[in-house]
C-alpha cells in the first residue's frame, strides 16, 4: 500500500522541488481528490473522484494506487531515456488503473458508476512527460506566460429549467467525456514537453481552474518564492473564490 492519501508532500531530489496540497473546498463536505508525488521515480499525479457516497474518493485512490503498481521504480528505471517507451508505459499505466477501477465497480454495487480524472507527470532529465483524461490539468508556466499542457475532455450539454417568470432557459453545463472507470474509444492523451530551468509545473483538479482564472494563477506561481508557497495560495485563492469544489495544487519548481 502506498502512503499518499490526503496528505502533503514535499522533498528535493535532484534539481527539482515540488509540494502538494489538497482541500475539501467550502461547499464539499468530504474530499474525492486525491495525489501523489514520488521522488525515487520523478512521478507526480493528481485525480479527481466521480461517483455517489464515496465511491469518487475510492475511485481517485485506486487510480492512483494502480498506476504506480504498474509504474513501478524497475519499470520506470527501464524505460528513462526512451522517450517512445515512457509514452507507451504511461498510456498503459492507465489503462491498467481504468481497469482496476471497472473491476472493483462491477464486484461492489454501492461502488456502481464510479470513476476519476486523472492527469500524471514523469519527469526524465528535462523532459516532461504527460497523461491524462478528464479535466484535470497540467500546466507549464514558463517566461511569466502559463500555458495548458492538457486538453479538457469534456463536451457542452444544457440543462432546461424555468425562470422565476416561468420561462425556460437553458444552462450550460461541461460534461466529462473520458473518465478512469470508464469503457471508451478514446484513450489517455500523452504529451511531452521540455523543461528549462526556471520552468514551473502546475497539476490540479478542476476545483482550483474553475475558481481562479489563468492570470491569477501566474502572478501566484510567477510571485511564490517556493512550490510550498505557490500550493498553499493557490488553494486559498479558490477558496476566496467560494471553492465549491475539492482542491488540488501541486507545483514542482524545475
Amino acid at each position: 500500500m502506498f502512503s499518499f492519501l490526503k496528505k502533503i508532500y514535499k522533498s528535493t531530489p535532484r534539481n527539482i522541488t515540488f509540494y502538494g496540497r489538497t482541500d475539501t473546498g467550502m461547499v464539499r463536505s468530504h474530499n474525492e481528490d486525491s495525489f501523489c508525488t514520488l521522488r525515487n521515480r520523478h512521478l507526480f499525479v493528481v485525480a479527481d473522484g466521480m461517483g455517489g457516497h464515496n465511491a469518487g474518493e475510492v475511485a481517485s485512490q485506486l487510480a492512483i494506487e494502480s498506476l504506480l503498481e504498474f509504474l513501478s521504480e524497475e519499470k520506470i528505471r527501464t524505460i528513462r531515456g526512451n522517450d517512445q517507451a515512457i509514452h507507451q508505459s504511461m498510456l498503459d499505466a492507465f489503462n491498467h488503473a481504468n481497469q482496476a477501477v471497472i473491476s472493483k465497480a462491477a464486484a461492489d454495487k454501492t461502488m456502481q458508476g464510479m470513476g476519476c480524472t486523472m492527469v500524471a507527470c514523469l519527469l526524465d532529465e528535462n523532459r516532461l512527460h504527460t497523461c491524462h483524461v478528464g479535466d484535470a490539468r497540467c500546466y507549464l508556466f514558463e517566461k511569466g506566460s502559463l500555458k495548458q499542457i492538457t486538453t479538457d475532455h469534456t463536451s457542452v450539454t444544457y440543462i432546461h429549467k424555468t425562470d422565476a417568470n416561468n420561462k425556460e432557459i437553458q444552462i450550460p453545463r461541461n460534461v466529462v467525456t473520458r473518465a478512469i472507470g470508464f469503457h471508451s474509444h478514446e484513450g489517455p492523451e500523452y504529451h511531452k514537453n521540455i523543461l528549462r530551468p526556471g520552468n514551473r509545473v502546475l497539476l490540479c483538479s478542476d476545483g482550483l481552474w474553475n475558481m481562479v482564472d489563468n492570470t491569477r494563477i501566474e502572478q501566484i506561481l510567477l510571485n511564490s518564492s517556493s512550490p510550498e508557497k505557490a500550493s498553499e495560495t493557490l488553494v486559498t485563492a479558490a477558496n476566496e473564490q467560494g471553492g465549491r469544489d475539492n482542491i488540488t495544487a501541486l507545483v514542482i519548481f524545475y
